[in-house]
Protein backbone atom coordinates (compact mmCIF):
# COMPACT_ATOMS: atom_id res chain seq x y z
CA UNK A 1 0.00 0.00 0.00
CA UNK A 2 1.18 3.39 -0.64
CA UNK A 3 1.29 6.42 2.20
CA UNK A 4 0.81 9.70 -0.31
CA UNK A 5 1.09 13.22 0.69
CA UNK A 6 -1.44 14.67 3.27
CA UNK A 7 -3.00 17.25 1.02
CA UNK A 8 -3.82 14.13 -1.91
CA UNK A 9 -7.63 14.38 -1.00
CA UNK A 10 -7.61 18.01 -0.94
CA UNK A 11 -6.46 18.43 -4.34
CA UNK A 12 -8.53 16.19 -5.86
CA UNK A 13 -9.99 18.10 -9.14
CA UNK A 14 -13.47 18.57 -8.03
CA UNK A 15 -15.82 20.50 -10.03
CA UNK A 16 -19.49 21.16 -10.84
CA UNK A 17 -19.26 17.57 -13.22
CA UNK A 18 -17.01 15.57 -10.46
CA UNK A 19 -16.84 12.47 -12.74
CA UNK A 20 -12.67 13.39 -12.94
CA UNK A 21 -12.78 13.48 -9.18
CA UNK A 22 -14.44 10.93 -8.08
CA UNK A 23 -12.00 9.06 -10.30
CA UNK A 24 -8.39 10.70 -8.94
CA UNK A 25 -10.11 9.71 -5.55
CA UNK A 26 -10.47 6.16 -5.86
CA UNK A 27 -7.25 5.85 -8.51
CA UNK A 28 -5.06 4.99 -5.82
CA UNK A 29 -6.99 1.79 -4.99
CA UNK A 30 -9.66 0.28 -2.51
CA UNK A 31 -7.89 1.55 0.81
CA UNK A 32 -4.84 3.60 1.14
CA UNK A 33 -3.26 5.94 3.27
CA UNK A 34 -2.86 10.02 2.83
CA UNK A 35 -1.01 11.54 5.83
CA UNK A 36 -2.37 9.56 9.03
CA UNK A 37 -5.72 9.15 7.21
CA UNK A 38 -6.88 5.81 6.08
CA UNK A 39 -9.23 6.21 2.90
CA UNK A 40 -11.85 3.58 1.89
CA UNK A 41 -13.24 4.13 -1.35
CA UNK A 42 -14.92 1.24 -1.81
CA UNK A 43 -18.43 0.28 -1.68
CA UNK A 44 -18.19 -2.87 0.25
CA UNK A 45 -15.03 -1.46 1.86
CA UNK A 46 -17.59 1.31 3.41
CA UNK A 47 -20.16 -0.59 3.88
CA UNK A 48 -18.33 -2.71 6.35
CA UNK A 49 -17.29 0.00 8.37
CA UNK A 50 -20.61 1.71 8.48
CA UNK A 51 -22.04 -1.56 9.94
CA UNK A 52 -19.41 -2.35 12.39
CA UNK A 53 -19.30 1.02 14.34
CA UNK A 54 -17.56 -0.94 17.54
CA UNK A 55 -14.44 -1.15 14.86
CA UNK A 56 -14.75 1.96 13.04
CA UNK A 57 -16.21 4.43 15.56
CA UNK A 58 -17.77 7.76 15.08
CA UNK A 59 -17.79 9.12 18.41
CA UNK A 60 -13.82 9.07 18.44
CA UNK A 61 -13.45 10.71 15.05
CA UNK A 62 -15.35 13.77 16.94
CA UNK A 63 -13.15 13.85 20.45
CA UNK A 64 -11.74 17.19 19.43
CA UNK A 65 -15.30 19.14 18.91
CA UNK A 66 -16.48 16.57 21.81
CA UNK A 67 -14.59 18.15 24.15
CA UNK A 68 -16.49 20.96 23.94
CA UNK A 69 -20.05 19.27 23.69
CA UNK A 70 -20.61 16.68 22.75
CA UNK A 71 -22.38 16.25 19.20
CA UNK A 72 -25.81 14.21 19.70
CA UNK A 73 -26.26 11.71 18.34
CA UNK A 74 -22.66 12.05 15.32
CA UNK A 75 -20.47 11.55 18.16
CA UNK A 76 -22.54 8.49 20.59
CA UNK A 77 -21.09 5.54 19.93
CA UNK A 78 -23.94 2.02 21.14
CA UNK A 79 -25.16 1.67 23.21
CA UNK A 80 -25.94 5.21 24.06
CA UNK A 81 -26.55 5.87 20.26
CA UNK A 82 -29.67 4.06 20.23
CA UNK A 83 -31.33 5.52 23.00
CA UNK A 84 -31.03 8.83 21.58
CA UNK A 85 -32.42 7.83 18.29
CA UNK A 86 -35.35 6.47 19.92
CA UNK A 87 -36.44 9.54 21.06
CA UNK A 88 -35.32 12.04 17.91
CA UNK A 89 -36.25 9.68 15.36
CA UNK A 90 -40.05 10.33 15.51
CA UNK A 91 -39.09 13.28 15.17
CA UNK A 92 -37.65 12.78 11.34
CA UNK A 93 -40.04 9.94 10.60
CA UNK A 94 -42.22 10.30 7.45
CA UNK A 95 -45.26 10.91 9.91
CA UNK A 96 -43.84 14.46 11.03
CA UNK A 97 -42.63 15.04 7.67
CA UNK A 98 -46.10 15.45 6.09
CA UNK A 99 -47.35 16.94 8.59
CA UNK A 100 -44.80 19.37 8.05
CA UNK A 101 -45.00 19.41 4.41
CA UNK A 102 -47.62 22.45 3.84
CA UNK A 103 -45.69 24.79 6.15
CA UNK A 104 -42.34 24.27 4.27
CA UNK A 105 -44.23 24.38 0.81
CA UNK A 106 -45.50 28.09 1.84
CA UNK A 107 -41.85 28.54 2.56
CA UNK A 108 -40.18 27.52 -0.93
CA UNK A 109 -42.52 28.94 -2.60
CA UNK A 110 -42.24 32.21 -0.79
CA UNK A 111 -38.83 32.34 -1.30
CA UNK A 112 -39.25 31.78 -5.14
CA UNK A 113 -41.72 34.36 -5.65
CA UNK A 114 -39.60 36.82 -4.23
CA UNK A 115 -37.37 36.39 -7.13
CA UNK A 116 -39.52 34.76 -10.14
CA UNK A 117 -40.99 38.29 -11.36
CA UNK A 118 -37.25 39.40 -11.76
CA UNK A 119 -36.16 37.22 -14.59
CA UNK A 120 -33.04 36.11 -13.19
CA UNK A 121 -31.28 35.22 -9.31
CA UNK A 122 -28.47 33.52 -7.62
CA UNK A 123 -29.81 30.60 -6.68
CA UNK A 124 -27.42 29.45 -3.53
CA UNK A 125 -27.71 32.81 -2.16
CA UNK A 126 -31.66 33.29 -2.91
CA UNK A 127 -32.72 30.09 -2.63
CA UNK A 128 -30.46 27.05 -1.67
CA UNK A 129 -29.42 28.30 2.01
CA UNK A 130 -32.66 30.09 2.92
CA UNK A 131 -35.05 27.57 2.29
CA UNK A 132 -33.20 24.81 4.56
CA UNK A 133 -32.37 27.73 6.74
CA UNK A 134 -35.92 27.95 7.74
CA UNK A 135 -36.87 24.43 7.58
CA UNK A 136 -34.60 23.80 10.33
CA UNK A 137 -35.99 27.00 12.22
CA UNK A 138 -39.47 25.19 11.89
CA UNK A 139 -38.79 21.66 12.85
CA UNK A 140 -36.63 23.57 15.75
CA UNK A 141 -39.29 26.04 16.97
CA UNK A 142 -37.19 28.81 16.63
CA UNK A 143 -38.82 32.07 14.93
CA UNK A 144 -38.66 32.85 11.43
CA UNK A 145 -37.92 36.42 12.20
CA UNK A 146 -34.04 35.00 13.27
CA UNK A 147 -33.77 33.72 9.02
CA UNK A 148 -31.26 36.98 8.72
CA UNK A 149 -29.20 36.23 11.58
CA UNK A 150 -29.35 32.76 10.88
CA UNK A 151 -28.11 32.30 7.33
CA UNK A 152 -25.02 35.25 8.52
CA UNK A 153 -23.97 32.76 11.02
CA UNK A 154 -24.48 30.16 8.47
CA UNK A 155 -22.27 31.74 6.06
CA UNK A 156 -19.37 32.70 8.68
CA UNK A 157 -18.93 28.82 9.49
CA UNK A 158 -19.36 27.44 5.98
CA UNK A 159 -18.37 29.80 3.53
CA UNK A 160 -15.58 31.99 5.29
CA UNK A 161 -13.16 33.54 2.91
CA UNK A 162 -10.24 31.34 4.69
CA UNK A 163 -11.80 28.14 5.66
CA UNK A 164 -9.02 27.39 7.93
CA UNK A 165 -5.47 28.06 9.12
CA UNK A 166 -3.05 26.03 7.87
CA UNK A 167 -3.24 23.80 11.01
CA UNK A 168 -6.55 22.80 10.44
CA UNK A 169 -8.37 25.43 13.00
CA UNK A 170 -11.10 27.02 12.86
CA UNK A 171 -10.55 30.76 11.24
CA UNK A 172 -11.51 34.13 13.58
CA UNK A 173 -15.18 34.19 11.70
CA UNK A 174 -15.84 30.55 11.87
CA UNK A 175 -15.29 30.83 15.74
CA UNK A 176 -16.96 34.13 16.58
CA UNK A 177 -20.02 32.97 14.33
CA UNK A 178 -20.01 29.29 16.29
CA UNK A 179 -20.11 31.01 19.63
CA UNK A 180 -22.93 33.68 18.60
CA UNK A 181 -24.91 30.44 17.66
CA UNK A 182 -24.32 28.40 20.62
CA UNK A 183 -24.90 31.36 22.68
CA UNK A 184 -28.35 32.10 21.00
CA UNK A 185 -29.45 28.10 21.00
CA UNK A 186 -28.76 28.47 25.05
CA UNK A 187 -30.70 30.77 25.19
CA UNK A 188 -33.83 29.59 23.33
CA UNK A 189 -33.41 26.26 24.93
CA UNK A 190 -33.63 27.72 28.20
CA UNK A 191 -36.50 30.15 27.26
CA UNK A 192 -38.38 26.84 25.93
CA UNK A 193 -38.06 25.18 29.47
CA UNK A 194 -41.15 27.74 30.74
CA UNK A 195 -42.44 28.40 27.45
CA UNK A 196 -43.05 25.15 25.71
CA UNK A 197 -44.27 24.31 22.40
CA UNK A 198 -45.24 21.27 20.23
CA UNK A 199 -41.63 21.49 18.14
CA UNK A 200 -38.88 19.62 18.67
CA UNK A 201 -37.03 21.20 21.33
CA UNK A 202 -39.93 21.53 23.49
CA UNK A 203 -40.61 18.12 23.49
CA UNK A 204 -37.48 16.43 23.86
CA UNK A 205 -37.44 19.10 26.99
CA UNK A 206 -40.72 17.52 27.97
CA UNK A 207 -39.05 14.03 28.58
CA UNK A 208 -38.63 13.50 32.76
CA UNK A 209 -37.37 11.07 35.05
CA UNK A 210 -33.91 9.45 34.55
CA UNK A 211 -34.56 9.72 30.92
CA UNK A 212 -34.45 13.77 31.43
CA UNK A 213 -31.86 15.73 28.60
CA UNK A 214 -29.58 17.92 30.06
CA UNK A 215 -29.01 21.48 28.72
CA UNK A 216 -25.64 20.11 27.29
CA UNK A 217 -26.82 17.12 25.97
CA UNK A 218 -30.22 19.49 23.92
CA UNK A 219 -27.20 22.15 22.90
CA UNK A 220 -25.58 18.94 21.27
CA UNK A 221 -28.05 17.86 19.81
CA UNK A 222 -29.71 21.37 18.40
CA UNK A 223 -25.84 22.08 16.64
CA UNK A 224 -25.39 19.07 15.21
CA UNK A 225 -28.77 19.53 13.30
CA UNK A 226 -27.99 23.19 12.04
CA UNK A 227 -24.63 22.21 10.95
CA UNK A 228 -26.06 18.64 9.70
CA UNK A 229 -28.67 19.93 8.10
CA UNK A 230 -28.04 23.28 6.18
CA UNK A 231 -24.81 22.80 4.35
CA UNK A 232 -25.43 19.40 3.12
CA UNK A 233 -29.12 20.31 1.63
CA UNK A 234 -28.26 23.65 0.58
CA UNK A 235 -25.28 21.80 -1.61
CA UNK A 236 -28.08 19.57 -2.71
CA UNK A 237 -30.24 21.86 -4.22
CA UNK A 238 -27.66 23.75 -6.24
CA UNK A 239 -26.72 20.45 -7.68
CA UNK A 240 -30.56 19.66 -8.55
CA UNK A 241 -30.85 22.96 -9.98
CA UNK A 242 -27.37 22.54 -12.04
CA UNK A 243 -27.99 20.04 -13.61
CA UNK A 244 -31.54 20.65 -14.87
CA UNK A 245 -30.79 23.76 -16.24
CA UNK A 246 -28.21 21.83 -18.09
CA UNK A 247 -30.21 19.12 -19.32
CA UNK A 248 -33.82 20.10 -20.72
CA UNK A 249 -34.65 17.42 -21.91
CA UNK A 250 -34.81 15.92 -18.26
CA UNK A 251 -35.89 18.93 -16.64
CA UNK A 252 -38.94 18.77 -18.94
CA UNK A 253 -39.66 14.66 -18.39
CA UNK A 254 -39.93 15.87 -15.00
CA UNK A 255 -42.33 18.99 -15.60
CA UNK A 256 -44.46 16.11 -17.22
CA UNK A 257 -44.58 13.41 -15.13
CA UNK A 258 -43.41 14.76 -11.35
CA UNK A 259 -43.76 11.47 -9.86
CA UNK A 260 -40.28 10.89 -11.34
CA UNK A 261 -38.91 13.76 -8.95
CA UNK A 262 -37.61 11.37 -6.18
CA UNK A 263 -36.23 9.40 -8.35
CA UNK A 264 -33.90 12.09 -10.22
CA UNK A 265 -33.79 13.37 -6.42
CA UNK A 266 -32.26 10.05 -5.38
CA UNK A 267 -29.59 9.72 -8.15
CA UNK A 268 -28.67 13.71 -8.05
CA UNK A 269 -27.52 12.58 -3.97
CA UNK A 270 -26.43 9.46 -5.47
CA UNK A 271 -23.70 11.28 -8.35
CA UNK A 272 -23.51 14.81 -6.29
CA UNK A 273 -24.14 13.45 -2.39
CA UNK A 274 -22.80 17.17 -0.69
CA UNK A 275 -20.98 15.18 1.73
CA UNK A 276 -17.86 13.35 0.19
CA UNK A 277 -16.96 11.32 2.65
CA UNK A 278 -17.41 11.27 6.90
CA UNK A 279 -14.98 10.38 9.15
CA UNK A 280 -14.32 7.54 12.13
CA UNK A 281 -11.54 6.17 14.10
CA UNK A 282 -9.92 2.54 14.48
CA UNK A 283 -10.61 1.16 17.99
CA UNK A 284 -8.82 -1.79 16.94
CA UNK A 285 -6.95 -3.69 14.28
CA UNK A 286 -8.92 -4.22 11.30
CA UNK A 287 -8.34 -5.41 7.57
CA UNK A 288 -9.91 -3.97 4.42
CA UNK A 289 -9.39 -5.09 1.48
CA UNK A 290 -6.23 -6.40 2.18
CA UNK A 291 -4.85 -3.95 3.49
CA UNK A 292 -4.24 -3.90 7.48
CA UNK A 293 -5.68 -0.62 9.25
CA UNK A 294 -3.95 0.08 13.06
CA UNK A 295 -6.10 0.97 15.86
CA UNK A 296 -6.56 4.56 16.48
CA UNK A 297 -5.99 5.37 13.21
CA UNK A 298 -8.20 7.97 11.77
CA UNK A 299 -10.41 7.09 8.83
CA UNK A 300 -12.54 8.30 6.01
CA UNK A 301 -15.31 6.60 4.22
CA UNK A 302 -15.36 7.94 0.81
CA UNK A 303 -19.19 8.01 0.08
CA UNK A 304 -18.55 9.62 -3.77
CA UNK A 305 -16.25 6.61 -4.78
CA UNK A 306 -18.36 4.23 -3.26
CA UNK A 307 -22.08 5.44 -4.36
CA UNK A 308 -20.17 5.32 -8.15
CA UNK A 309 -19.23 1.73 -8.57
CA UNK A 310 -20.50 0.06 -10.90
CA UNK A 311 -24.25 -1.24 -10.02
CA UNK A 312 -25.87 -1.81 -13.15
CA UNK A 313 -24.62 -2.36 -16.43
CA UNK A 314 -25.45 1.14 -18.28
CA UNK A 315 -22.77 4.43 -16.98
CA UNK A 316 -23.69 4.40 -13.48
CA UNK A 317 -21.79 8.47 -13.62
CA UNK A 318 -25.07 9.78 -15.06
CA UNK A 319 -28.26 9.78 -13.99
CA UNK A 320 -31.16 7.05 -14.85
CA UNK A 321 -34.76 7.31 -13.59
CA UNK A 322 -35.66 3.99 -14.65
CA UNK A 323 -34.52 2.31 -11.57
CA UNK A 324 -33.86 3.40 -7.87
CA UNK A 325 -30.19 2.45 -7.41
CA UNK A 326 -29.35 2.17 -3.18
CA UNK A 327 -26.82 4.61 -2.22
CA UNK A 328 -24.82 5.58 0.45
CA UNK A 329 -25.15 9.58 0.18
CA UNK A 330 -27.37 9.36 4.03
CA UNK A 331 -24.19 7.15 5.43
CA UNK A 332 -25.32 3.59 6.68
CA UNK A 333 -25.92 1.68 9.96
CA UNK A 334 -26.62 3.02 12.62
CA UNK A 335 -25.24 6.41 11.70
CA UNK A 336 -27.82 6.67 9.19
CA UNK A 337 -28.48 10.49 8.69
CA UNK A 338 -31.36 11.43 11.25
CA UNK A 339 -32.38 14.17 8.77
CA UNK A 340 -32.48 11.99 5.71
CA UNK A 341 -36.93 12.23 5.19
CA UNK A 342 -36.16 15.80 5.53
CA UNK A 343 -33.68 16.14 3.24
CA UNK A 344 -35.94 14.30 0.30
CA UNK A 345 -39.09 16.59 1.48
CA UNK A 346 -37.26 19.98 1.38
CA UNK A 347 -35.54 18.61 -2.38
CA UNK A 348 -38.83 17.69 -3.68
CA UNK A 349 -41.00 20.64 -2.72
CA UNK A 350 -38.11 22.78 -4.15
CA UNK A 351 -38.34 21.67 -7.30
CA UNK A 352 -42.32 20.93 -7.31
CA UNK A 353 -42.58 24.98 -6.23
CA UNK A 354 -39.93 25.81 -9.14
CA UNK A 355 -41.31 24.46 -11.92
CA UNK A 356 -44.52 25.48 -10.82
CA UNK A 357 -43.26 29.05 -11.18
CA UNK A 358 -39.75 29.18 -13.57
CA UNK A 359 -40.02 25.77 -16.31
CA UNK A 360 -37.22 26.99 -18.00
CA UNK A 361 -34.17 28.25 -17.20
CA UNK A 362 -30.33 28.25 -17.97
CA UNK A 363 -27.35 29.16 -16.17
CA UNK A 364 -26.45 32.55 -16.84
CA UNK A 365 -22.52 32.84 -15.76
CA UNK A 366 -20.09 30.13 -14.52
CA UNK A 367 -21.00 28.87 -11.29
CA UNK A 368 -18.18 28.80 -8.53
CA UNK A 369 -17.36 25.58 -6.28
CA UNK A 370 -16.73 25.41 -2.45
CA UNK A 371 -13.75 22.86 -2.38
CA UNK A 372 -11.94 21.60 0.09
CA UNK A 373 -14.40 21.40 2.63
CA UNK A 374 -16.46 19.81 4.85
CA UNK A 375 -19.22 19.29 2.23
CA UNK A 376 -19.27 19.82 -1.75
CA UNK A 377 -20.90 22.76 -2.20
CA UNK A 378 -21.43 24.80 -4.91
CA UNK A 379 -20.99 28.71 -3.93
CA UNK A 380 -22.63 30.71 -6.81
CA UNK A 381 -25.41 29.65 -9.33
CA UNK A 382 -26.54 32.29 -11.74
CA UNK A 383 -29.68 31.43 -13.29
CA UNK A 384 -31.91 33.46 -15.75
CA UNK A 385 -35.47 32.78 -17.08
CA UNK A 386 -38.78 34.21 -18.44
CA UNK A 387 -39.98 36.35 -15.81
CA UNK A 388 -43.24 34.90 -14.18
Amino acid sequence: MQTLPRSYYDDAPMAPNRAAAIEYLRRPGDVYRAGDVYYITSREGVRFAQTHPEIFSSAKAFDGLSAMIQLIPIAVDPPEHAQYRKVLDPFFGPRRMRELEDGLRADVRAHIDAFAPTGHCEAMTDLARKFPTQAILTLLGLPHADLPQFLDWVDGIFHSDTASQANGEPNTRQMECSLALFGYLQDKIAHKRTHPDDALISSVLAITGDEAWTDEQMLGMCFVLVLGGLDTVTGAIGFCLLRLAEDPVLRHALIADPSRIPLFIEEVLRLDGPAQMVPRMTTEDVEVAGTLIPAGMQVALVLGTANREGLRANDFDVPDLGERISHLAFGGGIHRCLGAHLARTELRLMLEEFHARIPDYTIAGTPTLSWPAASVSLQTLPLEFPPS
